[in-house]
């Protein structure tokens, strides 16, 4: 079977790209950059695609690729845009816009053509990753929060369209990797209100995507990975 991953390039689309090759899958990776890196997903056969989500053209094109694959049976929509809320006012629409696109258009873009495909394969699923946020959104990250809000709610909708024959869950992730700009003071900051206290890598995820892949009987669910951060921010 093959999967599509989004947003491929890096970080944790990358390292889902290497656990599904090593668990037999075929895949098919996005990403928007090209990135030295990317020659390792090469190498063990993953195929890459470039593909810009703020331009719907490109997204076009990825979906028609991918639609050539009978085997599609998952898409991760992973791919992300974050960055605190622009301070000026004539900027923020245009964050905006580009957070949507990339967060909402381009994932019901693709669903729109590959929903049939992955209809004719058993055990077909789609799997949104969101963010612990979106149940709590700061108002420093207002665009990206609501973005992801809206691509939760867009995949709660598509779990009922495509049911039985697709389903569709999410995943929210907390703090499993924290960014290079975030300094030692905030990361502890954050920690201190996280009750397990840790950062909790990539695995976690890679673990909630093996659960929903394995389980037949959940849709429409959602599963925090988060170490209880949620906890101090609902």
């Amino acid at each position: 079977m093959r999967a599509l991953v989004t947003g491929a390039g890096r970080r944790l689309g990358f390292y889902l790209c290497e656990q599904l090759v090593a668990a037999g899958w075929q895949v098919t990776g996005q990403y928007r950059s090209e990135r030295p890196e990317l020659g390792r997903l090469r190498a063990l056969g993953v195929e890459l695609i470039q593909a810009d989500f703020t331009r719907p053209e490109e997204v076009a094109a990825l979906a028609h690729a991918t639609a050539r694959h009978e085997d599609l049976g998952l898409i991760i929509h992973n791919a992300s845009a974050f960055e605190p809320l622009a301070e000026d006012p004539a900027e923020q629409l245009a964050q905006f816009d580009r957070f949507y696109r990339v967060h909402m258009a381009a994932p019901f873009q693709l669903n729109q053509v590959l929903a049939p495909r992955l209809a004719c394969n058993a055990n077909a699923s789609i799997i949104q990753i969101t963010d612990i946020y979106i149940h709590g959104p700061a108002p420093r990250f207002a665009n990206y929060v609501a973005t992801k809000a809206g691509a939760h709610s867009l995949a709660m909708s598509l779990a009922r369209q495509l049911a039985p024959a697709v389903r569709v869950n999410t995943i929210e992730p907390g703090p499993i990797l924290f960014l290079d700009e975030h300094d030692e003071a905030w990361r502890q900051q954050v920690l201190a209100r996280t009750p397990l206290a840790r950062e909790g890598g990539l695995e976690p995820i890679w673990q909630a995507v093996q659960l929903l892949l394995g389980n037949h009987y959940m849709t429409g669910a959602s599963i925090k990975v988060d170490g209880g951060r949620s906890l101090a921010i609902i």
